[in-house]
């Protein structure tokens, strides 16, 4: 069987339209669909550049193919040439624990694939999951890897953001201090070694130290961090899709701690990859073992990237990943439905939207806000224009400046994220 990017490639050279590329070189595109004319048949076919680093930003409202979407890049990225897809990384930021059926092949719409001349087929993919879920998992059969992050990765103010206690109030003070003295003297350290330096504290009060104790104990609880913690390189790996589900972590802030320390030493390090690899184009012998460049996809990103407040994934996400992520080659994938809640940041940095379905006017009003000049119409209006069909999407590519309503093609694995039927096991809708 011919894998879709080999189709694509192959077979539509001139009726296509590629996204996010100025120029027509034929290397390293995604199949994203077909897009629809106006009498709704399928058309050209729709591909996105996958050479260099973007901001998408996918939204819709619940079934109408977000997370679906979502998968496919995934799909396309994991189908790319090895001489292509051996310098990027996909890492999936699982928040409704749906990505790990990508493992599976897509049998219930085989019928759907063969009209678009494609085969049902699993993706080669590791699932991490917090360390403390992992027995959730194994008694599932689900086959998964332990994660956690360094408890010594966090600083004391981090960690008074985490537990929502003042800095300045005693309880927060003891921990800013306790934090910083651990840090500056050992590399790495248990909770145990916290509350021991805790304890031994002759400046604060029994009260403050109880209260200590007890957070100390519930960060424990949430089975996410531990003193050694599991490297950001065996999570984000050359040529590797990973999925990391976060879905066990109920406590929103802690899912956003997590988000914001992995997203943070993914940055740095591919700094100094990036650093490396200017350096072997000038033509000094370098190690090309680094962190490559990565595509990282963030499911309901409005819990993360939210509008009037911020997270312990904000600032980074932001900051570095989405205003400066292009220079050091990081992609930022961002999924919501709700695009009135998210940062406005998210979407006037965003260079591709891809929007299903939208009824909320408030949602819809969060998009047309940053309508861009070259557009002829609302954007209201060219959402209207889609229908209801599940699977259409309207998209704006800043690079090309163009609009398009395309058809999105039919994942190839298994999409974990169906509404089940109350018909039972086995009658669930794959459409």
């Amino acid at each position: 069987m011919n894998s879709i990017s080999d189709t694509f490639a192959a077979g539509v050279t001139k009726k296509r339209y590629v996204l996010g590329r100025r120029n027509n070189e034929e290397m390293g595109l995604l199949n994203l669909g077909r897009y629809l004319a106006l009498d709704g048949s399928a058309a050209s076919y729709v591909g996105l550049d996958a050479l260099r680093p973007h901001c998408i930003l996918i939204c819709g409202k619940r079934g109408y193919g977000k997370s679906y979407t979502m998968g496919t890049l995934v799909e396309e990225l994991s189908l790319l040439p090895f001489y292509i897809r051996n310098n990027i990384a996909s890492l999936v930021i699982d928040t409704m624990g749906i990505f790990w059926t990508m493992g599976k092949s897509n049998d219930p719409q085989e019928i759907l694939l063969k009209q678009w001349s494609l085969d049902p087929r699993g993706v080669e993919i590791k699932v991490f999951v917090p360390a403390g879920s992992i027995s959730k998992y194994e008694g599932q059969k689900i086959e998964v890897l332990p994660f956690s992050i360094p408890i010594s990765s966090m600083d004391g103010y981090a960690w008074c953001k985490l537990f929502s206690i003042d800095e300045v109030s005693p309880l927060g003070v003891l921990l800013i201090r306790v934090v910083a003295e651990l840090r500056s003297m050992h590399g790495s350290f248990s909770f145990d070694t916290i509350m021991d330096v805790v304890m031994e504290d002759e400046r604060a009060d029994s009260v403050t130290k109880s209260a200590a104790e007890n957070y100390i104990r519930t960060a424990s609880s949430w089975g996410i961090f531990t003193e050694e913690g599991v490297p950001v390189k065996d999570l984000v790996q050359r040529g590797c899709t990973t999925v990391l589900d976060v879905s066990t972590l109920k406590d929103l802030d802690v899912r956003a701690a997590v988000v914001g320390q992995i997203s943070k030493e993914i940055y740095y390090q591919r700094l100094d990859a990036r650093r490396s690899e200017e350096c072997m184009t000038m033509g000094y012998e370098q190690d090309n073992t680094g962190m490559p460049m990565v595509w990282m996809f963030i499911d309901e990103a409005h819990l993360f990237v939210p509008k009037g407040s911020k997270t312990l994934a904000s600032d980074i996400l932001i900051n570095e990943w989405l205003r400066q992520g292009r220079q050091p080659g990081l992609s930022l994938i961002l999924a919501t439905q709700r695009p009135s809640a998210l940062d406005p940041e998210v979407t006037s940095q965003s260079d591709i939207l891809i929007c299903h379905r939208l009824t909320a006017a408030e949602d819809v009003n969060a998009l047309e806000s940053f309508r861009p000049s070259y557009m002829k119409e609302n954007i209201g209006d060219s959402i209207r224009k889609m229908g209801m069909e599940q699977g259409i999407a309207f998209i704006l590519d800043d690079t090309t400046e163009a609009a398009h309503i395309v058809r999105m093609r039919p994942r190839l694995s298994w999409h974990g994220g169906n509404e089940p039927s109350a018909l039972g096991y086995g009658h669930e809708k794959t459409e």
